[in-house]
Formats: C-alpha cells, structure tokens, sequence
C-alpha cells in the first residue's frame, strides 16, 4: 500500500474527537495545533459545532475537502462504520486507537478479522487497532495520543517503529535523554492491516532518516522484513531491532533433530546477522547502537585502538573487544615513534595506548595521541576512556571535537561518572559517548560488524526469495531413495548406497559397494534407527551382512510390531573426519532456514548451531561455520587433519537451493550425519520430512 497520504496527509479527521484535552480522544487534536500542524483539521463529533476554535462536523459525510488520514478514537463497535465512511470518502488512511479487538477474546479477534477483511476490500491502509498512534515530526503530524508527544518535538535522523506503545514511548524518552529525537515513531498495534515491516519499508525511503529503530515480539512477515532489511543495507540505513521472546516451545513438536534445535530466538539470530540487522539485546543496547550509528561514520575494518589514563581499563576494553570481533590494532613503527614523542614516559604506547592522568595538565596529550593513532593506516576506529574530570569538562569536550572532526575514522567515548554537565556537552557536540567501557566497545564490534555486512551486500547484492507456505497438514517420512536422489541432484555428495529386500541383495550390494558397509532398516514409520537399534556398523564381510540383515529386522519389528518395512538400507561406511549436522526447517516467519552444527556433544548438549535463511552465499555459509564453538575442530587441532570447510560451505549452499527449489513440501530435513573429510562432505544419514 502505498503510504504517502498517511504519513503526510493535508488533512486530518478525528472520529469522536473531544473538547477535554487530557482525555484519550482529545489529545490529538491538541498536539496537532501545539505541534504546529499546518494542514486542515477536521473534528468529528455530533455533540459540538466548534472545537479549540475549529469546525466540528457531525460526520465524515460532512466534510466537503479532501481527507487524507482518519484518526479513529472510537469504541470497538464503532469502528467498522468509521471505517466504511472511510471507504467511501476515498480516505488515504486510518490510525485506531480503539482497543477490544484480537488482544482481548475470540470475539475480539473475530471483529478483528472483520475488519482487517473490510479495510483490505476497501484498500484503506490501517494502522492499529489497539496502538498509541505515530508521528511524523517533519511535517508535524502527531495522530497520536500518548504523553510522549508532549513538549519539542525536533526531527532527528531516526526513525523508531514498535509493537509495543507503552515500552516504544519510554524508549523514546530514554533517546531523547541522550539528545536523539525520532523524526516517526510508529505503534504498529494488533497489526490486522499494515504490519511492523509495512512501516519499516515507508520510513527506510525518507532521504531524511538515517537510522531506523525498532521493537518486535513477533512477525506477520519475515520476508517482507527481510526485503526492507536488504533495502536498508544498500541504503546505508542501521536497521536495529530489539527482538524479545526467546521461547523455544514451538521446537517442541519437531520429528528432526534440526526442528528440535530451531528455537525462535537461534533463527531471529542467525537471520537478523545474514540480512544485516543490528539485534539488541536490552534497552541500553538499543540505545547504544542507535547513538552510534547515528553519530560515527563507518570503520573500513575491524582493528581498533584504546586509548585510555587508566590502565585497567585498557585491559578490559581489550579483552572485550577480542569478544566483540575487534582486532586490537598493530601500530606502524611511525606510529610508534609518534608516540613516543608524546605520550609521557611512565605511559604506554602500545594498544592500548596509557597517557596517563598528565593529559588533566596537558589537554594536548588528549588531542595529539588521538590524532595519532586515527592517521595509522592499520586502525579503523578508536575508543577513548576516561573518568570523572567534571572540573575540565569543556577543555575535554574541544579536544574530542577537534580530534573527530580532523578524522573521518570513528571515535567513540567512554566516560565513566561523566557529569550530566559533561553528558550535555557531549551530546551538543555530537560525540557518541558511553558511560561504561564495556558499552562503549559492544557498540564498537555492532558498528564494525555492520560495516562488514553491508560491504559483503554491496558487493554481491542477494536477491531473497518470498518463503512460500507449506502445502498440507500431514507429516510424512520420506524413502531413503527419494532423499539421497533428491540430495545428488542438487550437488550433494552421499554415500553409495542401496536398498535390499533379502539377505542375498545385502550382499550383493555390499560387494558392489564395497566392504566394510552398515545396514540399516528402511522404514517410513522409524525415523531414529538407532533408537531402535535397527542399524548395524562395520561389516566387513558377507557373512556378516547376513546375520546384521536379520539382527536389523529383528530390532525393527521388535521396536514397533505394526511398522512398514520396505527393506533394508546397506551403505558404504565412512571413515574418519568431523561429523557434522546440517539440516533444513519450515519457519513460519522465514520460510526455510538452513542450520549447520557439529555433531556429538556439541549438538545433543552444547546446541552448538547456527542458522541462515535460504538461499545462502558461501559467505553466509562460512559465517555459519566460524560462529560454533566447535568451529576449530574442523580447522584440524592436536595432530589432527583439517576438515573441507570448503566442501561443508558448498554443501550448506546446495542444501538452501533445494530447500527453495522444495519450499512448497518441505518441512524437515536433516542431513545427519555429515562426515567432513579432507577433500569432502559427504552425507551419511538423511532424515526428509514432507508435508501433505
């Protein structure tokens, strides 16, 4: 929908706009004038001729101009006819504040239904209901009714868009403290027409808005979300969303191992970092990284410099950053000798660089060792930390303005106990300062890692294909041969294998394979052959594939007495290398997401995995690897071979190909396990889980 007409709208109607201005009806229409409005206002209330000087019609019917947005502040069961004189005026737009709608009962749901289906048939675009409304502070239209719309009101460089109106209008106090005023700020409500990426999509094209905020506990669309998210990387626009919710309940019902690991907050996780959207963990990080993203330039890297007075602090602003993804930079030799020419004697010139308290007596210390290392060509971005010194806040304040702005490298701040004196100064002269070391370096690794990011997009942009829905209810095992045909067509390398429905076809499939091989039930009813014991490893010769075959059936029958048996699988065995696990799942909010893990105790107690959203780059691919714990293990440690990373990576890329290419059935697929080799990946066990 397009939502020009909404966000600037010439002229605005109130439904049941009211005379007292502390009421919920009655504070738009009171922002709307002491904001300074200047397009038409139309109050809509039979029960007056005039309100604050203005108009008031008893209808919608009776306004002859043009209305571009409906402000309905109405009870639940007027909304519909609102809406339907909406329609027929050719309305550009309605915000609901009206609750007792899908957040109340079934009834309320229902009503909701109806009216989400109302608006769509009359292509009315809504936001609400059950929210506290937006702004748009640019052309100073506040239809909203909560208090944080009190007071100036100035456009920043920020957009912010919630799910939530309490805790979003708190964050925007919480901003505006720190001297960051959102331009928009959008409640997105119950969502039953214009959903939160709805929103998003509209403000990541104002040429106005460099940052975009926002609060989520759930999606309607995840891959619109994503697409507005790769918008905004081109665009050079930080996406930063704080995703609350980390249940792993809807995991529960899994028949895959890969299902049973998918929790939501893994794949929020590992999608947010494919797309390049900044995930914050708390209030303070939101804050954090809008403030940094709002006021520092890009590094081009990844190495920093600490500079400090404190020793100590440079020990933890180093062991941080080594967590963070920051490399503690090498200075030049010219560096060095700069240095050493500045910073005193009982100081440091190594990273971190120690100029101890002397620079209270010589502000130069600050300036000239800070210009220092910015012009190292090995240095990205720099951190300086220091505490208290309220008595020589505005000295510090001009050497931090004039080392910023003699470098287009970053420069972030730590000031522990800074002065509110101090924390004003610094927001006038828009440096990005943090009130801790450890903050101030976490917003350092969300800056460097988005850098990298949208230099990885730029270079090779992605197209995402829309997740399309599963077709049917029904779960169904899929056969050995379909899954291991399906994985070779798609460039995945399985171990040879064959199905055999007597003792003599094991052997002969064991001699045309090749010994030693392992048996195992096919079935569609045992998933977990070794669950069942229905599997046998190492047969090394024909006499012992004769007795596994009967030993196998024999397990499987005895496990579930009702179970279809199609045969027995006999498989080349591979040895050696690190086994991993790889797999596919249906997300409802992604579509299909790719995990990779190693196997062992890093899946089955670690759940070491990572996960991506098909299609995957072999730098998604990679990504996912170097972030398991585990990740050395395939590097090669104590004497051991290294694994094909490589061969892993193209494999996690075949498996997102089929996964899209299978979008419409597939439900679960795992690839477990994968034995990584030398000079391959090749596919053990496969697990496919289709839907019906």
């Amino acid at each position: 929908m397009n939502l020009a007409r909404f966000f600037r709208p010439h002229g605005i109607a109130i439904f049941g706009a009211s005379e007292n201005f502390t009421k919920i009806n009655g504070r738009p229409l009171k922002f709307l004038l002491d904001q300074g409005y200047a397009g038409r206002i139309y109050p809509i209330n039979p029960k007056y001729e005039t309100l604050a000087g203005l108009p008031c019609f008893p209808d919608l019917a009776a306004i002859e101009g043009d209305v571009d947005l409906a402000i309905v502040a109405l009870p639940a069961q007027a909304v519909p006819e609102a809406l339907e004189a909406c329609i027929t005026k050719g309305v550009g737009g309605a915000v609901i504040f009206s609750s007792g709608f899908g957040e109340m009962n079934e009834a309320g749901r229902a009503r909701e239904a109806e009216l989400t289906a109302l608006a769509r048939r009359g292509a009315l675009p809504v936001c609400g209901p059950n929210t506290v409304g937006f702004w748009n502070a640019h052309e100073r239209v506040f239809a909203t009714f909560s208090q944080a719309a009190e007071g100036t009101a100035e456009p920043g460089p920020i957009a912010f868009v919630t799910q939530s109106g309490a805790f979003g209008t708190a964050i925007v106090a919480l901003l505006r403290e720190r001297g960051l005023t959102p331009a928009y700020f959008v409640n997105s409500g119950n969502e039953a027409v214009l959903t939160f990426a709805d929103f998003l999509e509209y403000v990541v094209h104002d040429e106005r808005v460099r940052v975009i905020a926002g609060y989520i506990e759930g999606l309607k669309d995840g891959a619109k979300l994503l697409a507005v998210a790769h918008e905004a990387l081109v665009l050079g626009k930080p996406l930063v969303l704080a995703k609350v919710g980390r249940s792993q309940a809807g995991a529960r019902a899994a028949l895959s191992h890969t299902g049973s690991l998918a929790g939501s907050d893994r794949v929020y996780s590992g999608v947010f970092r494919q797309h390049g959207i900044v995930r914050a963990d708390s209030e303070d990080e939101l804050l954090d990284q809008v403030a940094v993203f709002a006021t520092c330039p890009l590094p081009a890297g990844s190495r920093i410099a600490l500079v400090t007075h404190s020793g100590g602090a440079g020990v933890l602003m180093a062991d941080k950053a080594e967590s963070e993804g920051l490399e503690t930079a090498a200075f030049s030799d010219d560096t060095r000798a700069a240095l050493r020419k500045v910073v005193p004697e009982f100081g440091s010139i190594s990273n971190p660089v120690d100029i101890t308290a002397q620079f209270i007596a010589e502000p130069r210390l600050l300036r000239e060792t800070l210009a220092i290392v910015l012009a190292d060509p090995g240095v990205d971005l720099a951190i300086f930390y220091l505490g208290l010194m309220d008595s020589f806040a505005e000295t510090i304040v001009e050497q931090f303005r004039a080392v910023r702005d003699g470098s287009e490298k970053p420069l972030l701040i730590a000031w522990a106990a800074a002065s509110a004196g101090a924390r004003a100064k610094m927001t006038e002269a828009g440096i990005c300062a943090f009130p801790t070391a450890t903050r101030a370096v976490a917003a350092a690794g969300a800056l460097a890692r988005y850098a990298r990011t949208r230099e990885r997009a730029l270079k090779a942009p992605i197209p995402r294909a829309a997740p399309s829905a599963a077709q049917g209810s029904t779960a169904v095992a899929a056969g050995a041969q379909r899954t291991f045909e399906l994985l070779r067509d798609f460039g995945i390398d399985v171990a040879a294998w064959k199905v055999a429905v007597s003792e003599d076809d094991a052997v002969a499939a064991a001699v045309e394979i090749g010994f030693p091989v392992a048996l195992k039930v096919e079935s569609p009813d045992i998933l977990h052959k070794s669950d069942a014991h229905a599997l046998a490893l190492d047969l090394a010769n024909e006499a012992a594939v004769r007795e596994a075959y009967r030993t196998v059936l024999k397990a499987a029958r005895s496990h579930d007495a009702g179970a279809r048996i199609d045969g027995v699988l006999v498989q080349q065995m591979i040895s050696g290398g690190v086994e991993a696990i790889v797999g596919v799942k249906r997300d409802a909010v992604f579509g299909p997401v790719v995990m990779a893990g190693l196997g062992g105790i890093f899946v089955e107690v670690l759940a070491d995995v990572s996960f991506r959203a098909a299609p995957l780059t072999m730098e998604d691919a990679y990504e996912m690897l170097r972030e398991l714990r585990g990740f050395p293990l395939l590097t090669g440690i104590r004497g051991r071979a290294a694994a094909s990373v490589d061969d892993l990576a193209e494999l996690l890329v075949n498996l997102s190909s089929l996964a899209l290419a299978q979008s419409a059935t597939l439900a679960e697929f795992d690839l477990n396990p994968v034995k990584v080799l030398s000079d391959r990946a090749v596919v053990v066990d496969a697990l496919l889980i289709e839907s019906r």
